[in-house]
């Protein structure tokens, strides 16, 4: 196999367990058409080289989380560091760095003002490192249209896309009490 197959294979790879990153590896490789040692190796090797990881989280707003975005300019020497730092964070959504290394963008998800607080008064502006931080609350995110990078998420067909597409359990009625009266409800998920 020469090395642009293999690279867009882990473009696929990536692209599938952003669709579910709860699939087996088995039925990644059946979507794919490889084996399941080659899906194996590619999984462990960009771990190992690339960072990759699969994280779980809450829709942060249903759970009364804000989500804020924050450019961080800082001297070249510190960028790294602190990128690594803020990408350890349980809060922390997303990192990037930019501006040829003298910028972090970050997406950050807190509980509260009080913690927001925190990190941008106490914890970030403490460094002599960090020379500019600009913060934006995200009200809401827009996905798509014509200047959208879909970087890996563009790697799958939709056959593929549709075969490794989580299913969730059927819609059920439930029954809930209202004051003196008794409804049925659907439960969707959000």
């Amino acid at each position: 196999m020469d090395s642009e197959c293999v690279e867009y294979i882990d473009l696929q790879l990536i692209h599938a367990l952003q669709i579910d990153g709860r699939a087996p590896l088995r039925r990644i490789a059946s979507v794919l058409g490889v084996s399941d040692q080659l899906v194996a190796r590619r999984y462990a090797r960009l771990r190992e080289t690339a960072g990759l990881r699969v994280v779980g989280r809450l829709n942060p707003r249903p759970v009364g989380q804000t989500v804020w975005a924050l450019r961080l300019q800082c001297v070249p020497s510190a960028s790294l560091g602190l990128a690594q730092a803020l990408a350890e964070r349980e809060d922390t959504r997303w990192v990037q760095l930019a501006s040829g290394g003298t910028e972090i963008i970050c997406h950050l998800a807190v509980h509260s003002d009080s913690d927001r607080d925190a990190l941008l008064m106490d914890r970030l502006p403490s460094s002599r490192r960090v020379t500019s931080i600009t913060a934006h609350r995200m009200l809401r995110l827009f996905k798509g249209g014509p200047t959208t990078w879909d970087g890996p998420t563009a790697a799958l067909s939709r056959e593929q896309m549709d075969a490794l597409a989580p299913s969730y359990p059927p819609l059920t009625p439930r029954r809930r009490r209202c004051g003196s009266r008794t409804s049925t409800t659907s439960c969707s998920p959000r």
